[in-house]
């Protein structure tokens, strides 16, 4: 696939989502146009092959969204298995505050609600025995925020908000909020302090996120496959295609008698 920069639109989400979709069950390298290094410690490659392989555009830090004509966000984000359960690697991690900024707004105004009120999330198996970054891509899906989530949302923001109208970003903690969390951003050691609206005092760089706890709440309920999961495990889905399973479980009783396969049963 030769890389054209360009920009590249999308007329509508359903149209969105389906670019998206088409890199399940692939691996990164798939997309990887522009032979970036998969290295592990090179933090965000993959959701900037994702950007330029599966949707055409170049990686950017524009305020508004990744495809402001639709109001989307693209996030690409690991899960791993926990206690045979699939759970978010890490929190998702959104943009970065801007104090000076955020301190003049409202909620709806804000860059958080302005930038993430609909996500794209594409998520990929995280796999600690590889050596690269090339993982599989599990599933696609557009999230948007119910009624109930959104109200606490609200309220995360809020006690954010207050810290910064209030000259205290310096104070301000993950531990504060529920939901939306307001995570440090940088390489740390005093080298990434901004200035803050009514104070002296510089405070970390921070970036609004989504708390673990939210995001396995939203990865339960996008891999909740019952039906599947009550014959085959996720690991078996993962690893093979749902016909060779079915394949694989009825090998067993070729060839057998009637008697045979009454045997093989315990009814």
């Amino acid at each position: 696939m030769e890389f054209k920069n360009k920009e590249v639109r999308y007329t509508n989400k359903e149209e969105l989502l389906l670019k998206a979709s088409s890199a399940v069950g692939k691996r990164v390298s798939t997309f990887n146009i522009k032979h970036r290094s998969l290295s592990k410690n090179n933090k965000g490659v993959i959701g900037q092959i994702v950007e330029e392989g599966v949707f055409g555009y170049d990686p950017n830090s524009n305020p508004e969204a990744d495809f402001p004509d639709l109001g989307v966000e693209l996030k690409v984000t690991g899960l791993e298995f926990k206690s045979h359960e699939l759970r978010v690697k890490e929190r998702l991690v959104l943009n970065i505050i801007n104090y000076m900024d955020e301190a003049n707004v409202d909620f709806e105004h804000s860059s958080f609600w302005l930038k993430n009120k609909l996500l794209l999330l594409l998520f990929y198996l995280y796999e600690s025995e590889r050596d690269d970054c090339d993982f599989k891509f599990l599933e696609a899906v557009l999230h948007s925020f119910s009624k109930k989530d959104l109200e606490i949302i609200k309220n995360d923001w809020q006690i954010i908000h207050n810290k910064i109208v209030g000259g205290l970003s310096h104070t301000i903690s993950e531990g504060d909020t529920q939901y939306l969390g307001a995570v440090s951003k940088g390489q740390g050691h005093g080298k990434d302090l901004r200035e803050q609206p009514f104070s002296n005092v510089k405070a970390k760089q921070r970036a609004y996120s989504l708390k673990k706890s939210y995001m396995n709440a939203v990865v339960s309920s996008v891999f909740a496959k019952e039906t599947l999961e009550s014959i085959f495990t996720y690991e078996d889905l993962i690893s093979s295609s749902f016909e060779n399973l079915i394949l694989s479980r009825l090998r067993p009783f070729y060839g057998k008698s009637e008697e045979e396969l009454f045997k093989s049963f315990e009814i």
